[in-house]
């Protein structure tokens, strides 16, 4: 079941998958086994995330596991996550990892993201329909 809420269009998969927005990117450090590289998340949930690669990567196999170091804008600082993955599909230059053995403070982490960009989320939707933006 996909839901689009809000401007940057959360989805609900496997959770809410939010999609940062442009000055706030989520950096990506990510290892695999042969390669490594700092990259920018498409799209973020509790159960994965969605990366694009713009300078043709090769080296992302299906069934890959890869590690990363992820850095989450929340509350106008950095917050560091560690995880592990498996790559679950790669079309183009986008490719897509599910997480593996998620620890719990990572997932807190995660969470807490999550819904901090769904708050601000709604508060902008509510601002533009005060302006009488939307209806």
């Amino acid at each position: 079941m996909n839901t689009a809420v809000g401007m940057n269009s959360p989805q609900i998969r496997d959770g809410i998958r939010i999609v940062p927005p442009a000055n706030e990117p989520i950096q990506i450090n990510i290892n695999g086994e042969n390669f490594i590289d700092i990259l920018q998340a498409n799209d973020i949930s509790l159960g994965g995330i969605g990366i694009t690669v713009s300078h043709g990567f090769k080296n992302c196999n299906l069934n890959a596991m890869v590690s990363f170091i992820i850095e989450l804008p929340i509350d106008e600082k950095k917050s560091i996550v560690k995880v592990q993955g498996i790559i679950t599909h790669v079309s183009g230059n986008r490719f897509g990892v599910a997480f593996k053995n998620l620890p719990e403070m990572s997932r807190f982490t995660i969470k807490k993201y999550i819904a901090s960009r769904i708050k601000e989320e709604s508060l902008i939707e509510w601002v533009r329909f005060k302006m009488g933006l939307i209806c």
